[in-house]
């Protein structure tokens, strides 16, 4: 019989299988710091996305306003309202009507609001809603600008503020160029 090459268990090791409870109360020590540092980060890293996408969101409003009025050589605009904390995009040769012209390029609904491209709704945007918070702070006097079919808009220059928590960002639209700048 071949006894010799048995294994034998190693010294220390045989009879512990698992975690201890110590084990596991350090572990979940560590994963509680961890959280208590890495939490108010990521918090604050969704809200300044969350405001970014906001701005980005308006940017696209005025990019759409103003190359539908070089597209349509018509004046065009985007309305702002900062009590209401949305925007919407406008045909200004409807912006009095109450109907929709469906039938028209680009259809418009009531009081000339033009249809988003992708949705094909309404470009109208609530920002506290779609953004969690996000708000319009300061927006062009009138609360509207307009854009012509050479690109220009109808102010100087035109600013508009969204604020999210302590963070803001400004939009702002030079009215020569209606080039938009972001800060």
């Amino acid at each position: 019989m071949m006894q010799g090459n048995r294994l034998k268990p190693m010294q220390g090791y045989g009879s512990r299988h698992g975690f201890t409870m110590m084990d596991a109360i350090v572990v979940v020590l560590i994963l509680g710091i961890v959280a208590m540092v890495g939490i108010p980060q990521f918090k604050g890293l969704l809200s300044e996305t969350r405001l970014n996408e906001a701005a980005a969101e308006l940017i696209s409003g005025l990019q759409y306003a103003r190359r539908l009025a070089v597209e349509h050589q018509r004046p065009f605009g985007l309305r702002a309202d900062a009590s209401q904390k949305s925007f919407a995009v406008f045909d200004v040769r409807y912006h009095n009507h109450e109907n929709s012209h469906l039938n028209d390029l680009p259809p418009v609904a009531a009081h000339g609001v033009v249809f988003h491209p992708l949705s094909k709704t309404p470009y109208s945007v609530d920002l506290d809603s779609t953004y969690d918070g996000a708000r319009l702070v300061t927006v062009p006097a009138g609360g509207e600008i307009r854009f012509y079919p050479d690109g220009h808009s109808s102010e100087t220059a035109s600013d508009f503020v969204i604020q999210l928590g302590h963070e803001q960002r400004t939009i702002s639209v030079d009215g020569t160029t209606g080039q938009i700048t972001v800060s």
